[in-house]
Protein backbone atom coordinates (compact mmCIF):
# COMPACT_ATOMS: atom_id res chain seq x y z
CA UNK A 1 0.00 0.00 0.00
CA UNK A 2 1.38 3.33 -0.85
CA UNK A 3 2.37 6.00 2.25
CA UNK A 4 0.28 8.56 2.37
CA UNK A 5 -0.03 11.33 4.69
CA UNK A 6 -3.07 11.35 7.19
CA UNK A 7 -3.93 14.75 9.28
CA UNK A 8 -6.20 14.03 12.37
CA UNK A 9 -8.08 17.27 13.55
CA UNK A 10 -8.53 17.52 17.27
CA UNK A 11 -5.79 14.48 17.60
CA UNK A 12 -4.65 14.98 21.40
CA UNK A 13 -0.88 15.73 20.72
CA UNK A 14 -0.04 14.61 24.35
CA UNK A 15 -1.52 11.26 23.81
CA UNK A 16 0.19 10.88 20.09
CA UNK A 17 3.49 11.71 22.20
CA UNK A 18 3.11 9.16 24.27
CA UNK A 19 2.07 6.44 21.76
CA UNK A 20 5.17 7.72 19.89
CA UNK A 21 7.30 6.67 23.08
CA UNK A 22 5.58 3.50 23.48
CA UNK A 23 6.10 2.29 19.57
CA UNK A 24 9.42 3.49 19.16
CA UNK A 25 11.12 1.36 22.82
CA UNK A 26 8.49 -1.60 21.04
CA UNK A 27 10.63 -1.03 17.64
CA UNK A 28 7.59 -0.54 15.93
CA UNK A 29 6.34 2.98 13.91
CA UNK A 30 3.00 5.01 15.09
CA UNK A 31 1.69 3.72 11.95
CA UNK A 32 1.19 -0.07 12.88
CA UNK A 33 -0.06 0.93 16.42
CA UNK A 34 -2.79 3.24 14.54
CA UNK A 35 -3.66 0.56 12.01
CA UNK A 36 -3.99 -1.93 14.74
CA UNK A 37 -5.78 0.14 16.73
CA UNK A 38 -8.24 0.98 13.68
CA UNK A 39 -8.49 -2.40 12.50
CA UNK A 40 -9.55 -3.60 15.94
CA UNK A 41 -12.15 -0.56 16.59
CA UNK A 42 -13.85 -2.09 13.18
CA UNK A 43 -13.72 -5.66 14.54
CA UNK A 44 -15.81 -4.61 17.17
CA UNK A 45 -12.87 -4.84 19.90
CA UNK A 46 -13.21 -1.65 20.70
CA UNK A 47 -14.80 -1.29 24.45
CA UNK A 48 -15.82 1.96 25.72
CA UNK A 49 -14.49 2.68 29.17
CA UNK A 50 -15.89 4.65 32.02
CA UNK A 51 -14.88 8.38 31.64
CA UNK A 52 -11.89 9.27 33.81
CA UNK A 53 -13.60 12.69 34.79
CA UNK A 54 -14.83 13.15 38.14
CA UNK A 55 -14.81 11.58 41.65
CA UNK A 56 -15.54 7.65 42.19
CA UNK A 57 -13.32 4.59 40.72
CA UNK A 58 -13.99 3.99 37.43
CA UNK A 59 -12.74 1.36 34.88
CA UNK A 60 -10.74 3.63 32.77
CA UNK A 61 -7.52 4.93 33.45
CA UNK A 62 -7.24 8.73 35.07
CA UNK A 63 -4.57 10.82 34.42
CA UNK A 64 -3.08 13.67 36.57
CA UNK A 65 -1.98 16.53 34.31
CA UNK A 66 0.29 18.94 35.59
CA UNK A 67 1.85 21.96 33.46
CA UNK A 68 2.60 24.16 37.47
CA UNK A 69 3.44 22.65 39.79
CA UNK A 70 2.68 20.09 41.96
CA UNK A 71 3.83 18.21 45.35
CA UNK A 72 2.88 14.68 46.13
CA UNK A 73 3.39 13.13 49.50
CA UNK A 74 2.70 9.50 50.14
CA UNK A 75 -0.75 10.35 51.87
CA UNK A 76 -1.87 12.30 48.27
CA UNK A 77 -0.99 9.38 46.09
CA UNK A 78 -2.76 6.39 48.54
CA UNK A 79 -5.36 9.13 48.67
CA UNK A 80 -5.95 9.68 44.61
CA UNK A 81 -5.56 6.02 44.11
CA UNK A 82 -8.59 5.50 46.79
CA UNK A 83 -10.64 8.01 44.41
CA UNK A 84 -9.33 6.25 40.95
CA UNK A 85 -7.59 3.40 41.40
CA UNK A 86 -4.37 3.28 39.73
CA UNK A 87 -3.26 6.10 37.51
CA UNK A 88 -0.96 8.30 35.59
CA UNK A 89 0.77 11.64 35.53
CA UNK A 90 1.63 13.69 32.84
CA UNK A 91 3.79 16.79 33.36
CA UNK A 92 5.16 19.51 31.55
CA UNK A 93 6.21 21.36 35.08
CA UNK A 94 7.43 20.61 37.65
CA UNK A 95 6.52 17.43 40.01
CA UNK A 96 8.17 17.07 43.21
CA UNK A 97 7.46 13.52 45.37
CA UNK A 98 8.36 13.82 49.00
CA UNK A 99 10.82 12.01 51.31
CA UNK A 100 7.88 10.29 52.52
CA UNK A 101 7.26 8.54 49.60
CA UNK A 102 8.11 4.35 49.36
CA UNK A 103 7.90 1.83 46.38
CA UNK A 104 4.41 0.75 47.95
CA UNK A 105 3.33 4.26 47.44
CA UNK A 106 5.07 4.38 44.04
CA UNK A 107 3.53 1.47 42.83
CA UNK A 108 0.06 3.35 42.79
CA UNK A 109 1.34 5.25 39.68
CA UNK A 110 0.77 3.30 36.49
CA UNK A 111 2.91 5.68 34.37
CA UNK A 112 5.13 9.23 34.26
CA UNK A 113 5.60 10.89 31.34
CA UNK A 114 7.57 13.87 31.58
CA UNK A 115 7.43 16.09 28.83
CA UNK A 116 9.46 19.07 29.57
CA UNK A 117 8.96 19.58 32.97
CA UNK A 118 11.22 18.42 35.94
CA UNK A 119 10.44 15.37 38.49
CA UNK A 120 12.37 15.24 41.59
CA UNK A 121 12.24 12.43 43.14
CA UNK A 122 13.93 10.52 46.72
CA UNK A 123 17.54 9.19 45.46
CA UNK A 124 16.44 5.44 46.50
CA UNK A 125 13.23 5.53 44.60
CA UNK A 126 14.95 7.15 41.38
CA UNK A 127 15.60 3.56 40.00
CA UNK A 128 11.90 2.67 40.27
CA UNK A 129 10.93 6.08 39.18
CA UNK A 130 12.45 5.33 36.10
CA UNK A 131 11.13 2.03 35.12
CA UNK A 132 8.24 3.82 35.20
CA UNK A 133 9.05 6.76 33.02
CA UNK A 134 8.63 8.13 29.87
CA UNK A 135 11.55 11.30 29.93
CA UNK A 136 11.07 14.21 27.50
CA UNK A 137 12.07 16.27 30.08
CA UNK A 138 14.56 16.16 33.80
CA UNK A 139 14.30 13.85 36.60
CA UNK A 140 16.71 15.06 39.50
CA UNK A 141 16.99 12.68 42.71
CA UNK A 142 17.92 14.68 46.26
Amino acid sequence: MPRKTVAIRGLDTELYHEVFSMAKKDGKRVSEVMNRALEAYLNGDYKPEASSKGGGKNTGSFTLKNDGEITLAKADILSLKKEVGKFRIETSGRLIFEKDLDRAALNNIEKIVVHDGTVEVPRGLYPQLLLKADIFGKIEKY
